[in-house]
């Protein structure tokens, strides 16, 4: 099962890198969120075991956030697929897991650097620059784990 699970993540990660070496081209990332739609995301189809949405929605933020070293990912356009999952689930628990995989704090810190962006003109935002967004976090998860409490 780790394996076949193994090969759900390198898929996602590799259809995520292949559409950024394409400039995040719309219709390549149209078609690719559609292969998704159809398959871990398809809202509807009870062939597909719940295991496997459980899988991608957990992966999919880690794996767009490998992705998209440069903050240039549409972003917004890439949930979409996940957040239609979200409210068109027939299953509690799958739009539970999806209301949690949207809120996790990088989403919020790529539309901080985002806006930051725009505001600025600028082309790249240090992303050290930018950890006062996310807590003190460094952007790239690197915080020091001091060990359990007795």
């Amino acid at each position: 099962m780790d394996k076949y699970l193994y090969l759900v993540r390198c898929y996602v990660q590799e259809g995520f890198q292949y559409v950024r070496r394409k400039s995040w081209s719309e219709e390549l990332l149209g078609e690719y969120l559609g292969v998704l739609e159809g398959v871990a995301f398809n809202v509807r189809d009870a062939r597909i075991a719940n295991g496997l949405r459980y899988h991608v929605i957990d992966l999919y933020v880690d794996e767009l956030d490998k992705a998209d070293l440069e903050d240039e990912a549409p972003v917004e356009k890439l949930l979409e697929p996940m957040r239609k999952l979200g409210k068109e689930s027939i299953t509690k628990p799958v739009r539970k897991r999806v209301g949690e995989a949207l809120a996790d704090q990088r989403l919020a810190n790529w539309k901080a650097r985002r806006e930051v962006e725009e505001e600025s003109g600028e082309e790249e935002v240090d992303r050290e620059a930018m950890d006062g967004i996310n807590g003190g976090v460094a952007a790239d998860g690197d915080d020091d784990f001091g060990g359990f409490e007795d």
